[in-house]
């Protein structure tokens, strides 16, 4: 066994032919999000409260069954989300299958061989015979040594891909339902819309055969008939607009929840609801890295592209695995198991990386290029992520401001109504300003309904920029 070791201990020092790169990875995973200032001007301002993190049923806030049960289903039967689903089956298999490369490996074989030997060869003895070689092996092992942690990298390695897949998992979760509730909110105010435009046009159409008759009874011109005409025509073109709007929004929302076309039909449209508040926590740009997970998947991947630097840096210095074996071997079958053809064997066997014609330089710099790639693509990461949230942000707090101001000039057309129509009964002027006073105000309230639509899109797209609730796993098995 001493010379043994005294034969493995210089060819170990044999590996520093193998000249390792100077260079490798850095340290710039430091982020500052300088966010802090755009936050502070939020806080406590345009419905942005303090409070905590989002939760991971965040839109059940809204308040909506038939939004819960539309996700719920989608959930359970989008196909892309499955498809995720069965990433992080396969990450966890080939984590497994890395994780037994730092196990022993036990094996039994056998094999029986016929062979006849030519009369002119070279083994004397057998000339012109033939032979029946059997072996027995009950037991057989084989074991890598990772002195140089090379396995253990790749295992480490192969847990960040399946963290990296749950994360990616989650995005895909997020983003699903993100773009149903958005397009659910789209179509809630379609149907609402459709009420208004429909009233629209009724008035256009009342209007019109009131400049008709007063054509006819000659006190207006036919240019004034024409031009109602057009508005009506108009009026039906929104009608026809909006319906189209709301099948295509049933036909979306029925393709994010797995479903034909057909199912979509009956998807039930509720009432916008009032969503004037959103939280936002105080320590925003520290914990945005635990909860968005876009952001939690760049840093498994930076991590994952570590570890196979770890791993592509091991390969230059010596390869040790430990072969055993016991068993019989004979080439009589009949004496096979006698005592005298008992064999056995154990030893290391070494390999020494001394020159491969820089194969294992250039997967190093190749290794090391994907880490500096991953280690920009997560500081990026976080950039946009940030700069989602301040945008989101200014567009909620812009159509906040719109709504205020489209309430007042609501308040504002409802007078001018008022005023309109008390004019029509005391004589002072005829039914056609009292109509086109209605259809002005109808205009205003489904402008208003638009900005209502926005204003929960918004409050949507908010929570998603947020992380949707998202809490990273500990354990990736």
């Amino acid at each position: 066994m001493k010379r043994s070791i005294a034969l493995i201990l210089p060819l170990l020092l044999l590996g520093a032919c193998a000249h390792l790169p100077q260079h490798l990875p850095g340290g710039k995973t430091a982020h500052d999000t300088q966010i802090r200032g755009i936050l502070a001007q939020f806080d406590g301002h345009a419905g942005v409260i303090p409070g905590a993190w989002p939760t991971s049923n965040w839109w059940e806030s809204a308040q909506l069954p038939a939004l819960n049960n539309l996700i719920s289903e989608a959930l359970r039967n989008n196909p892309s989300l499955q498809v995720a689903s069965a990433r992080i089956l396969e990450a966890k298999a080939v984590a497994a299958d890395q994780h037994a490369a730092l196990l022993p490996h036990f094996s039994a074989g056998t094999s029986v061989t016929q062979e006849y030997f030519s009369r002119q060869g070279l083994h004397a003895p057998l000339n012109g015979k033939t032979i029946t070689y059997g072996a027995l092996n009950p037991l057989e092992m084989r074991y890598h040594l990772d002195l140089w942690g090379r396995d253990s990298d790749r295992f480490r390695a192969a847990l960040g891909d399946v963290r990296v897949n749950q994360a990616d998992y989650t995005e895909a979760k997020l983003l699903l339902s993100t773009q149903l509730a958005w397009h659910y909110f789209l179509l809630a105010g379609d149907v609402q819309r459709l009420r208004q435009v429909d009233r629209a046009e009724t008035l256009h159409t009342s209007l019109l055969h009131l400049e008709q008759q007063r054509w006819h009874d000659g006190l207006s011109d036919a240019r004034t008939v024409y031009l109602q005409e057009e508005a009506r025509a108009e009026a039906r073109q929104s009608v026809a607009d909006i319906q189209a709007a709301i099948a295509q929004q049933r036909y979306i929302l029925a393709a994010l929840a797995g479903h034909g076309p057909d199912w979509g039909r009956d998807i039930p449209a509720e009432p916008l609801p009032t969503l004037s508040t959103i939280t936002m926590p105080r320590n925003l740009p520290l914990r945005l890295i635990a909860h968005r997970p876009d952001i939690v998947a760049a840093r498994w991947e930076m991590e994952v592209a570590a570890q196979q630097v770890g791993a592509a840096r091991a390969a230059f210095y010596p390869d040790v695995n430990i072969a055993l074996f016991v068993g019989w071997n004979s080439i009589h079958l009949g004496d096979l198991f006698s005592p005298g053809n008992l064999a056995h064997a154990l030893g290391p066997v070494i390999s020494l990386p001394i020159f491969e014609g820089g194969t294992l330089r250039a997967q190093l710099k190749e290794k090391n290029a994907l880490y500096i790639a991953t280690e920009d693509h997560y500081r990026a990461t976080i950039l946009d992520a940030v700069r989602e949230i301040a945008g989101r942000l200014a567009t909620w707090q812009q159509i906040r401001q719109k709504l205020r101001a489209q309430r007042q000039m609501i308040v504002a057309a409802k007078h001018t109504t008022v005023l309109a129509e008390s004019a029509f009964h005391s004589g002072i002027t005829d039914k056609a300003e009292a109509y086109s006073a209605q259809i002005q105000e109808t205009e205003i309230k489904n402008q208003l309904l638009t900005l209502k639509t926005k204003n929960v899109q918004s409050w949507v797209l908010l929570h998603s920029a947020l992380g949707g609730g998202y809490t990273p796993r500990k354990n990736p098995a």
